[in-house]
């Protein structure tokens, strides 16, 4: 039963309070089982509990997860053999995405972790889309890169989403869990990479790379902001939802560098 709790996407407090739940359970089983006349044999074996529990909470999540690495892999060998043939350069950063992959089909493999699975598979799953959008640029070059392209960006989405997003039935504060999630992810991904990719393109036009810390000092803010309302969620439920007002604001002031001067010329 420790291995079975050990395979599911909990802390480290919660396998072990599951860990109580299937052993009362199997216990009580074990001795109606008895009672009704059967061996203790018979029994243990008519109380056992199978391995598939995470896979109950999230349906073919692995087989996602081995889908999602393959599909990356063969996309960025084949982006790097397509240039080396067609313009003989071997380029070999065009590999990097495989860091990614490689993360995706470690914890597609692995089902049995020590740490928060949850937290480092989400990341991972961060990681690999990442790298997934850096190639959106290369993948226009080639135009039967782009549905396979987009094929693994909203497969990558939905396996974020749905990793953050199941619990076990008797999680408390789900729905609040759910929004906190929802909003941060959200946020941070379309609000993060278009204020990364225009203040790239204002560097570009002269501006200077201080602008960069728009971007990053904000981010830094909102992961410390998040991991605290997912913290104390357990304590402070409506508060934690109603903080997600200061998220916005944070993340809303990437984009001051170009909201001030856009006000200003209105004045002028």
């Amino acid at each position: 039963m420790k291995r079975i709790a050990a395979q599911t996407d909990c802390s480290r407090s919660e396998r072990d309070d599951l860990y109580e739940e299937m052993l009362t359970h199997v216990l009580m089983r074990r001795d109606e089982e008895m009672e009704a006349g059967k061996t203790e044999e018979e029994a243990e074996e008519g109380a056992h509990i199978g391995d598939g529990l995470q896979q109950a909470m999230f349906p073919y999540r692995r087989e996602l997860l081995l889908l999602l690495a393959l599909l990356g892999f063969l996309f960025t060998f084949g982006k790097y053999i397509t240039v080396l043939v067609q313009e003989q350069t071997a380029l070999w950063y065009l590999l990097v995405g495989t860091v990614g992959h490689s993360a995706v089909l470690f914890f597609a493999l692995n089902r049995t972790f020590a740490v928060n699975r949850k937290l480092w598979l989400a990341l991972g799953l961060v990681l690999n889309l990442l790298f997934l959008i850096t190639q959106w640029s290369w993948a226009t070059y080639y135009d039967f890169l782009v549905p396979a392209l987009l094929l693994m960006l909203l497969l990558n989405l939905y396996l974020v989403y749905r990793t953050v997003l199941t619990y076990e039935q008797q999680k408390e504060h789900k729905m609040s869990r759910r929004i906190i999630h929802i909003v941060n992810i959200t946020l941070a991904l379309v609000g993060g990479l278009a204020a990364l990719y225009i203040s790239l393109i204002a560097m570009g036009f002269g501006a200077s790379a201080g602008i960069l810390l728009h971007v990053f000092i904000p981010m830094a803010l909102w992961a410390v902001l998040y991991t605290v309302q997912i913290q104390l969620l357990p304590r402070y439920p409506k508060l934690m939802v109603g903080s997600l007002a200061l998220t916005v604001l944070i993340l809303t002031y990437m984009f001051w560098p170009l909201i001030v001067p856009s006000l200003m010329g209105l004045f002028e």
